[in-house]
């Protein structure tokens, strides 16, 4: 709990010191959202190149998944070989949100407990700890969501037999997060949204060069 204690402290002193700084909350959650994906993005590019030599890797997969069809603990036991040939970490992916887990938590902690929560855009949001029932913050969370779970499944190769799971969860997902963000204080849902158009145009950005051995990282985007 000390540890706790002391992590949200810092949040909210960078937090305030942003806000100060610009003289708007939602700015000062902007800024503090940009300053964790810069301390990330080391990880976020690791990510990104992780996600492009799978893609590079597409159809190689669906080889296997042509020769293996009726073995599926044989096709799991060729593709991970060929990822441990590749140097492919599938869960590499998951290192920069499992990192943003203790900020999220502990931004809702502050904006639950912060007594100064007017904002100077109190036209839309009166008070950043509270929900946003404007549906503009829940909507741009969907959207957000939407466009995230598309650029991953463009960027890595369908895992066997989850075709129809993955087409689904790319709709299903972004609904579920959309509600999610209608019932939470509206602060969170900058923070989300900010975090995910940085990631977005941060794997736009960094895919736009080759992997080793040459291939072009935006091709496989393309595929349809």
């Amino acid at each position: 709990m000390v540890i706790w204690h002391g992590f949200t402290h810092i949040l909210t002193a960078v937090f305030m010191a942003f806000s100060a700084w610009t003289g708007n909350y939602v700015l000062g959650i902007v800024l503090l959202t940009l300053l964790v994906r810069v301390v990330l993005l080391p990880l976020g590019i690791t990510q990104a190149r992780s996600m492009q030599k799978m893609a590079r890797l597409g159809p190689r997969q669906r080889e296997l998944q042509q020769r293996h069809k009726g073995d599926r603990r044989k096709l799991n036991e060729e593709i991970a070989k060929l990822y441990k040939e590749e140097g492919v970490n599938p869960a590499s992916g998951c290192l920069p949100l499992i990192l943003q887990i203790p900020v999220m938590y502990g931004l809702f902690d502050v904006l639950r407990s912060f007594k100064y929560q007017h904002t100077n855009w109190e036209w839309l949001w009166h008070n950043l700890g509270q929900p946003d029932h404007t549906f503009i913050l829940p909507i741009l969370v969907a959207v957000s969501t939407f466009l995230m779970q598309r650029q991953t499944m463009q960027m890595t190769p369908t895992q066997p037999g989850m075709e129809s799971s993955q087409k689904m969860m790319l709709y299903l997902m972004p609904l579920i997060f959309g509600y999610v963000a209608y019932r939470f204080p509206a602060g969170l849902s900058i923070y989300y949204v900010v975090s995910n158009v940085f990631q977005w145009g941060q794997t736009v950005v960094l895919l736009r060069r080759p992997v080793d051995g040459g291939a072009a990282g935006s091709a496989p985007a393309t595929q349809k």
